[in-house]
């Protein structure tokens, strides 16, 4: 049994590779390889779903993604945000959408329970979901949805300068990461005339933005 984990490890370790490498075909075929010795490891469905992604397999990746999501225990931040990616670059909108408001009711059920179960379903963060709903909202088409998503969001987390900058930016999955990006997709408020208010929400992201993130909030508010 000893061997085997070895070779397995070694295994990943190869797959991994490639995929840094760019060889996406390749890290896919191994992982694939793998998940025939060992279906019960969510990482490597995790990282089968990464992979597939990268050669824009995207249903390939949602069925990956899937089936981590029925193995972890807990769904971690890293294979929510890769399926609700992969169902929208899928044109699943709808889907991602409803995916995301089950997850969202059931960390709220979670709230209410105590203990360590409680402190372990707790470890994705709630902003983080609501940010994933609304770009899912607004690549759907539902704009107004995005909005009232990012009004709850700020009414919940006053100090937490994500909901305001999201609130007038269409595409914000920059903002789960909080690293650069070079993709917007416009301003709602300033689209709809509002600059005043969108300043005001500029204002305000940037007052409540740690000092890692204020360039970032810069520089959308030219």
């Amino acid at each position: 049994m000893a061997v085997l984990n070895i070779f397995f490890e070694i295994g990943v370790g190869a797959a991994v590779t490639s995929a840094e490498l760019g060889e996406y075909a390749q890290a896919a075929s191994l992982l694939e390889d793998l998940i025939k010795e060992k279906s019960d490891d969510s990482d490597i469905f995790r990282l089968l779903g990464e992979v597939k992604y990268k050669l824009k397999d995207y249903d390939g990746s949602v069925a990956a993604y899937k089936s981590a999501t029925k193995l972890f225990e807990d769904v971690n931040f890293e294979v929510l945000r890769g399926l609700t990616n992969s169902l929208l670059a899928a044109g699943k909108p709808d889907e991602a959408v409803q995916f995301l408001l089950d997850y969202r009711d059931n960390l709220n059920n979670v709230k209410l329970g105590e203990g360590k179960e409680m402190e372990t379903k707790l470890s994705i963060d709630p902003v983080q979901v609501d940010l994933l709903l609304g770009k899912s909202y607004s690549d759907w088409g539902h704009v107004s949805d995005a909005v009232s998503v990012y009004d709850q969001l700020i009414s919940s987390h006053p100090n937490d300068f994500r909901g305001y900058l999201a609130k007038v930016c269409l595409s914000f999955s920059l903002f789960l990461s909080l690293s650069h990006t070079h993709d917007t997709h416009g301003i709602i408020l300033k689209e709809n005339g509002r600059s005043g208010d969108a300043e005001r929400m500029f204002i305000q992201a940037r007052f409540f933005a740690p000092e890692n993130a204020k360039m970032l909030v810069d520089r959308y508010s030219r």
